[in-house]
């Protein structure tokens, strides 16, 4: 009776193995997708006017990404001033599109902006409220169409640079007096735009009063983020960062009165936990000694408000008087960085039970929607096997654990990887828009996988064999209840995943005495002892 007895034992050891790996974070600065510093660029008067004429070119975007700024997001400001009173000539709509291909060859994204005028004067500032609605149909497919790329799309159309502040206009208000009716007509603008667009594009105003006024004061929260609604959508770019006037009518202050903790600060604050905070700085703050634009502060306020990306390009005094480990500060957090710091891996047969240790040390988490996948490479045949990692990246902040078990299916050895892709099909095989992890030596950079530096291998026959008799179901399949049946226990806690390992259920079950699987859709199920995560069995819900 000692020989099966003992064959038992070296076959439980065969299948059940695991092992934790630490990893060395990184200091580099990162060249990861919609984040960092963005670099500035305008459309020029012969643009509505003559094919390809001031288009963005490849080679100089690839200089962008490949220089020390480390750049993957450019903002286009498109000048529709030719249009004040007529429709977007093709021409212009044209070389929108050749702009959108190129950046999406050179591996990064765009924000885009629509002005009609690009310094303050006496005459109309936009068109009529009819003409831009009209434009902002016209834009539309193109938009669409290019969501892969586009970073964000900012509430221009009105006023001086598109900001909404100086617009000599009866319709919208001017100059920060507005009445109820103008803000009705502003609000129309909005509206319009987040019609025009799909729910990947979130929409950006330039002050925080825009949103509350339009929208009300109601926070996000985790359940209301994400939605296809205006104050899900809606979010903030802030070109006057860090000046005086709570930057410049972004928050109700007076001259030198600092912003933070004011109702409008801490209002924001909230709303960029789950939307882009984008701009630039325009000058170096009067008050408190100019406190507010040192490089410390600056990286202060960028994590208070969760700053995704900053402009390089504006303004010189502000990064002038940056000293270099400021400089790299600001490169290496803004947006996300995540730092993987460890993963342990219990296996049993063809099961995989994966923990992953994550820390998000930037600046904000990433405001659009990317799964991860665990991924599996044959060591001897180099096939690929992926699988979806149950947790939203959007919701990654400070350290977080993940906890998750994969039915596996396969034989053999695998390396195993962690992948996150761009949501989009035609841009989830390109790396260029794969996240890298703050960690050296795990990159890859020809796949865009970053090495868990684990190997696994596999053997789906012993499981099945192993756990026939430590416990029975039955019926199988079933559609309401399975009675359980233990060898050797009057009670156990079960968990049961579902066939990407999500955990769905999990209870404490009598010898004998039937489980209520009832609400569970109908599918293919992994029922384990909780205890022994070796003893699995597979049953249908039908």
């Amino acid at each position: 009776m000692k020989k099966p007895l003992l064959l038992l034992l070296i076959l439980f050891q065969a299948i059940l193995s695991g092992q934790t790996v630490n990893y060395t974070p990184s200091t580099d600065i990162i060249t990861n997708p919609e984040r960092g510093l963005q670099k500035y660029s305008i459309t020029a008067s012969d643009y509505a006017t003559i094919d390809g004429a001031n288009n963005f070119s490849v080679t100089t975007l690839n200089n962008w990404k490949t220089s020390a700024d480390k750049v993957t997001v450019v903002y286009r400001y498109f000048l529709l001033d030719n249009f004040l009173d007529e429709d977007i000539s093709t021409t212009y709509l044209n070389n929108i599109q050749t702009d959108f291909d190129n950046v999406r060859t050179a591996g990064l994204k765009i924000i885009v902006r629509f002005s009609y005028s690009n310094e303050v004067g006496t005459e109309a500032q936009q068109p009529t409220k009819s003409q831009i609605l009209t434009h902002i149909s016209q834009l539309s497919a193109i938009l669409n169409n290019n969501k892969d790329v586009i970073f964000s799309l900012q509430a221009g159309f009105i006023g001086t640079w598109g900001e909404w502040y100086y617009t000599n206009s009866t319709e919208f208000g001017t100059d920060g007096n507005i009445s109820a009716t103008q803000w009705a007509n502003r609000k129309d603008i909005v509206d319009a735009m987040l019609a025009a667009t799909p729910i990947e594009i979130p929409i950006q105003v330039r002050y925080a009063g825009i949103k509350t006024t339009m929208y009300g004061n109601t926070q996000l929260t985790e359940q209301s983020a994400y939605q296809n609604t205006a104050n899900a959508r809606v979010g903030f770019y802030n070109d006057a960062f860090l000046n005086n006037y709570g930057d410049q009518g972004t928050y109700n202050t007076d001259e030198c009165t600092n912003p933070v903790g004011n109702t409008q600060y801490n209002y924001l604050s909230n709303e960029t936990k789950y939307l882009p905070m984008t701009g630039e700085t325009n000058g170096l703050n009067p008050c408190d000694n100019g406190f507010r634009t040192t490089g410390a502060n600056a990286i202060y306020e960028m994590g208070l408000t969760n700053w995704t990306t900053l402009n390089r390009d504006y303004h010189q005094d502000f990064w002038n008087q940056l000293n270099t480990n400021e400089y790299n500060e600001i490169l290496k957090n803004l947006g996300y960085r995540f730092v993987l710091n460890s993963s342990s891996i219990t296996q049993s047969g063809s099961d995989i039970d994966l923990t992953l240790n994550i820390t998000n040390i930037g600046f904000a988490r990433p405001f659009k929607e990317r799964n991860a996948y665990l991924v599996l490479k044959n060591t001897t045949t180099d096939d690929i096997t992926t699988y979806l990692i149950n947790s939203d990246i959007r919701t990654w902040e400070s350290t977080i654990t993940i906890n998750q078990v994969f039915n596996i299916g396969l034989t053999g050895t695998f390396q195993l990887y962690l992948w996150l892709p761009d949501i989009n099909t035609n841009l989830s095989s390109n790396s260029d828009y794969s996240v890298q992890f703050a960690n050296s030596g795990l990159w890859d950079a020809t796949t865009g996988y970053n090495n868990l530096l684990q190997t696994v291998t596999l053997n789906t026959l012993g499981v099945k064999d192993f756990t026939l008799n430590n416990f029975s179901i039955f019926p199988n399949p079933t559609s309401d209840f399975i009675t359980i049946q233990f060898k050797n226990s009057s009670k156990e806690k079960v968990k049961i995943y579902n066939m990407i390992g999500q955990l769905v259920k999990e209870t404490t079950v009598l010898n004998n005495k039937k489980l209520d699987v009832s609400d569970l859709v109908n599918g293919i199920y992994i029922i384990r002892l909780a205890d022994k995560k070796s003893i699995t069995h597979k049953f249908i819900k039908q």
